[in-house]
C-alpha cells in the first residue's frame, strides 16, 4: 500500500497571554505530519519556536521534502533527514514511532522497552504584574510545583512572594535574562527566596563559564541548561558548569534525540529536566513517553491551552495520564466537536 504524508498548520492559543523574557504572545503555530500506510496512521507534531530560527511556514515546507522509504527503519529514515530543522525531524520522528507502535498495538513506551508514564507537570505562571502573579499561584494551589518565569531583578520580589505565599515548590525560569555579570547575584537572590530549581538565568552565548559563575552563587539550589542544551553533542561542555540539562522534543529532534541527551546527560553525572513548548497535547504525548527517566517534569504546554486539536492526554491536576493504547495514545478532536 502506498505510503501517505501529509503536513498541517494547526494554531493553539493559551488560555492568558504567555509572556517570557523576550516577549509575549497570545498563539502559537504547530506543525502536525500524518503518515499513513496500510490501513495505520502515525502522527507527530513541530512545536516551532524563534528562538532557535524555525517558523510554522520553513517547518511546513521543509516536511513537503521528507523522504521515508521505510518507515520501520526508523533510524535509517531519521538519519536521512537528519538536515531538517529539529522541530520538524521531531514531528517525523514522533510520527514514525507513532505509526509503528499501532501497527504493533503496543503503547510507543512499550515500543521504547521502557515502564508506563504518570508524570507529575509543574505548572508554569508567564510573566505579568506582581499581584497578577500572586493572585493566579494562589488560584493553582492544587498545582504542587509552580514554574515562575522572570525577565530581571524586579521579578525577584514576585518570586519570593509566590514562595512566601503559596507552599509550593517553586522553579524559576529566567529563559537567559540576566547579563553574565548580574546572573551571580541573582541566582544568589533567588535561592535565598526559597526557590527549589533555577533554568538559563545567562545568554547561551555567553558559554559554559558564564553559565557556571551564575551556578556557582545558588548555594546547592540546582540550575538548568535550556537554550545552552539544544542536542546531546551540548551536554558535555556544560558538565562540570550546569547541574543538568532541558531535554525539549523539538529542540533535539524528537523521541530518538532525546534519549540521546538523556543518557549523555546521566553518563556525565548530570540531572534532566524533560520540557515543551506552548503546544497541542500531541507532542506533550510524545514527551510523556521517555518521562520515566528524567528528574524535573515540566509538561503543561497542552494544559495552558484554551483550545486543544487534539484528546486523549488527561491531566488531573498535576498529574498527567496517557492512555494505555497503541501508538502515542491520542487522537485529533473529530470534526464539529
Amino acid at each position: 500500500m502506498t505510503l501517505q504524508i501529509r503536513a498541517d498548520t494547526v494554531t493553539v492559543h493559551p488560555e492568558r497571554t504567555f509572556t517570557i523574557a523576550r516577549g509575549s504572545s497570545d498563539a502559537f503555530d504547530n506543525v502536525v505530519l500524518t503518515v499513513s500506510e496500510a490501513g495505520h496512521t502515525g502522527r507527530g507534531l513541530a512545536a516551532p519556536s524563534g528562538r532557535y530560527g524555525q517558523d510554522a511556514r520553513g517547518v511546513l515546507e521543509a516536511l513537503e521534502s521528507v523522504e521515508i522509504r521505510d518507515p520501520w527503519d526508523l533510524r535509517g529514515t531519521l538519519m536521512a533527514n537528519a538536515h531538517l530543522p529539529s522541530s520538524a525531524l521531531c514531528a517525523l520522528d514522533s510520527a514514525l514511532h507513532d505509526l509503528a507502535a499501532r501497527r504493533l498495538g503496543v503503547p510507543v513506551y512499550r515500543l521504547l522497552g521502557l515502564t508506563g508514564p504518570r508524570p507529575t507537570t509543574s505548572y508554569t505562571l508567564g510573566i505579568d504584574e506582581p499581584e497578577a502573579t500572586l493572585d493566579r499561584a494562589r488560584e493553582l494551589s492544587r498545582y504542587p510545583v509552580l514554574k515562575v518565569k522572570v525577565g530581571g531583578a524586579r521579578d525577584i520580589e514576585t518570586v519570593r512572594e509566590v514562595v512566601r505565599e503559596t507552599g509550593a515548590e517553586v522553579w524559576v525560569d529566567a529563559n537567559e535574562a540576566f547579563a553574565p555579570d548580574e546572573a551571580a547575584e541573582a541566582v544568589r537572590e533567588l535561592a535565598g527566596a526559597g526557590v527549589v530549581m533555577i533554568e538559563q538565568p545567562v545568554p547561551a552565548g555567553a558559554g559554559p563559564e558564564a553559565f557556571g559563575r551564575a551556578a556557582g552563587a545558588s548555594g546547592g539550589v540546582p540550575v538548568i541548561a535550556d537554550e545552552s542544551a539544544l542536542v546531546a553533542a551540548d551536554v558535555p561542555p556544560l558538565a562540570g558548569y550546569a547541574d543538568g540539562v532541558n531535554v525539549k522534543l523539538s529542540k533535539c529532534g524528537g523521541i530518538r534525540g532525546a534519549l540521546e541527551m538523556i543518557h549523555t546527560a546521566r553518563a556525565h553525572g548530570m540531572r534532566v529536566m524533560l520540557g515543551c513548548m506552548v503546544e497541542a497535547s500531541l507532542g506533550i504525548a510524545a514527551a510523556t513517553q521517555v518521562s520515566g527517566l528524567v528528574d524535573y517534569v515540566d509538561l503543561d504546554g497542552a494544559l495552558l491551552l484554551a483550545d486543544d486539536p487534539f484528546e486523549g492526554l488527561e491531566y488531573e491536576g498535576a498529574k498527567i495520564t496517557v492512555p494505555d493504547r497503541p501508538g502515542l495514545g491520542v487522537d485529533p478532536v473529530p470534526e464539529g466537536s
